[in-house]
C-alpha cells in the first residue's frame, strides 16, 4: 500500500477521498517506472492503444492530435511543451498492473485506468479539472503542480480548443513533485501540471465516475433485461368532482411509491450495481482474451490433473470481477454480467474478486475447480509463474 505519511489512511478516507486534494510525500519510495519514454513512444505507434499528444503553442492556443502517431510524428514536435499521453497502460503492460495492488485500500472495481503520460520541460495538458477522482504519481523527473478550488464550472472554458481547459484559473497552492510523490485530486478541483525537466513522467490512476443519469438508465435496463419489476400501478381513491385532464398530486405519488419499491428491494439493488460497477467500456471489451478454441481446450479431467504442476494464475488486467453479499450468499459479477458460482466456496469467490493472482492455496477445494476452469477456457484467468 502506498505510504500516507502526513495523515493516517483513515484520516484520509474520511476526510479527503472526494472531498479535497492531498500531497503524498514519498509515497512510493524508489519507485521506478516500468515503461521508459521510448516503450512509451512506440505504443503510441500502434492501432489499438489510445493515445494523444497535446502541444502547447501559446498560454491559451493547445493543440490536440491523437493516435496513432508514427515516428515523422515525433520527429516534428518542438524541443519544449508537448505532452504524450498513453491511455489503458494497466491493460498493456502487466508491470503497469501490478501497480494497483498499491491502492487496495479502495475497492478495486472503482478503478478506471492508469494512464501514463510523458513531458518534455514545459510539457502540460492546461488547466482543467475532471469529474472523477485520480491518484497522480510522480514516476519519473520533476512537475510542477497548480491547484485552485475555483470557478470550477462547465462556463468556465477556453473556446476554441479541443481540450475542456478553465478560462480562469486562480492558483491557491503550488507543489513541486518527484519520483515517487502522489498528488490525490478529488473531483471537480482545478490542476495544472508542468513538467520542469525533459524526464517528466507522471501516472494517472483514475477511478470511475457516475452520473445519476447513468445510474437510472442502467437500473431501468437491469429491471427490464431480468423482468424484475412488473408489479402493477395503482390508481389513488379518485375524488367524485375531479378535472378529467389533470394528473394529481396523488395520482403521482402513487406512481412515486411504486418506484420506490424497486429502489426499497436490497436483492434487485445489489444484483443490479454488481453488473453495473463491473461492465466494461466498448474499448475495454475489444479488448478481452480471445476464449481456447475447441482444439486447445483439454477435458475436465485433464485440467484438474494439470492443476498439481501449475504454480500461480493471473487474471487478466481488462476484466473486472466483483461479489456482494445477499441474504447470506455470496452473489459473483464479472464484466457486468451475474455469474453462475458453478459450487465454488464463497471464500474462492472472494479470492477471485479481491486478488489479482492465485496460488494453490486457493484452488486446492475440488469444488472450485470447475469455476476455475470456465475463466481459463475464457483466458479470464490464465497460468503464471509468478505466485
Amino acid at each position: 500500500m502506498i505510504r500516507f505519511t502526513e495523515v493516517s489512511l483513515e484520516t484520509f478516507l474520511k476526510d479527503y477521498w472526494q472531498q479535497r486534494p492531498l500531497v503524498i510525500r514519498n509515497a512510493l519510495p524508489g519507485f521506478q517506472s516500468p515503461v521508459s519514454p521510448e516503450e512509451l513512444a512506440g505504443l503510441s505507434l500502434e492501432d489499438e492503444v489510445e493515445s494523444r499528444l497535446v502541444v502547447q503553442h501559446s498560454p491559451e492556443n493547445y493543440e490536440l492530435r491523437k493516435g496513432p502517431f508514427d515516428e515523422q510524428t515525433y520527429a516534428s514536435l518542438p524541443e519544449k511543451n508537448w505532452t504524450l499521453l498513453v491511455q489503458g497502460m494497466d491493460r498493456l503492460i502487466p508491470e503497469v498492473s501490478t501497480l494497483l495492488d498499491e491502492f487496495d485500500f479502495l475497492p478495486r472495481w472503482r478503478i478506471d485506468d492508469i494512464m501514463v503520460s510523458y513531458a518534455v520541460t514545459g510539457g502540460n495538458v492546461g488547466p482543467h479539472y475532471d469529474h472523477y477522482d485520480v491518484f497522480l504519481l510522480q514516476a519519473a523527473g520533476k512537475r510542477r503542480w497548480h491547484l485552485t478550488a475555483q470557478d470550477c464550472t462547465e462556463s468556465n472554458a477556453i473556446e476554441g480548443v479541443d481540450l475542456r481547459l478553465m478560462q480562469t484559473f486562480t492558483i491557491e497552492d503550488t507543489f513541486d513533485f518527484e519520483a515517487g510523490d502522489i498528488l490525490y485530486i478529488p473531483p471537480k478541483w482545478g490542476h495544472h501540471g508542468i513538467a520542469l525537466d525533459d524526464n517528466c513522467m507522471t501516472y494517472s490512476i483514475g477511478y470511475r465516475s457516475y452520473r445519476g443519469q447513468e445510474l437510472w438508465d442502467s437500473f431501468g435496463d437491469h429491471l427490464s433485461e431480468t423482468n424484475g419489476f412488473q408489479a402493477l400501478y395503482q390508481d389513488p381513491v379518485w375524488q367524485t368532482d375531479l378535472n378529467p385532464g389533470e394528473i394529481t398530486d396523488n395520482a403521482v405519488k402513487q406512481a412515486q411509491q411504486l418506484l420506490e419499491s424497486a429502489l426499497a428491494d436490497p436483492k434487485q439493488l445489489k444484483t443490479w450495481f454488481g453488473r453495473f460497477a463491473t461492465q466494461l467500456d466498448p474499448t475495454s471489451a475489444q479488448q478481452l482474451p480471445d476464449p481456447l478454441t475447441e482444439d486447445e481446450t483439454p477435458t475436465f479431467s485433464e485440467f484438474t490433473q494439470a492443476l498439481a504442476q501449475v504454480v500461480a494464475f493471473e487474471k487478466d488486467p481488462v476484466c473486472r470481477f466483483a461479489f456482494t453479499e445477499i441474504n447470506d450468499n455470496t452473489l459473483l459479477t464479472v464484466n457486468g454480467a451475474i455469474w453462475d458460482k458453478q459450487g465454488a466456496t464463497d471464500d474462492f469467490v472472494k479470492a477471485l474478486c479481491n486478488q489479482r493472482t492465485l496460488s494453490a492455496s486457493d484452488w486446492q477445494d475440488s469444488q472450485n475447480h470447475t469455476l476455475l476452469f470456465d475463466f481459463w477456457k475464457l483466458q479470464y484467468w490464465v497460468f503464471s509463474e509468478t505466485p
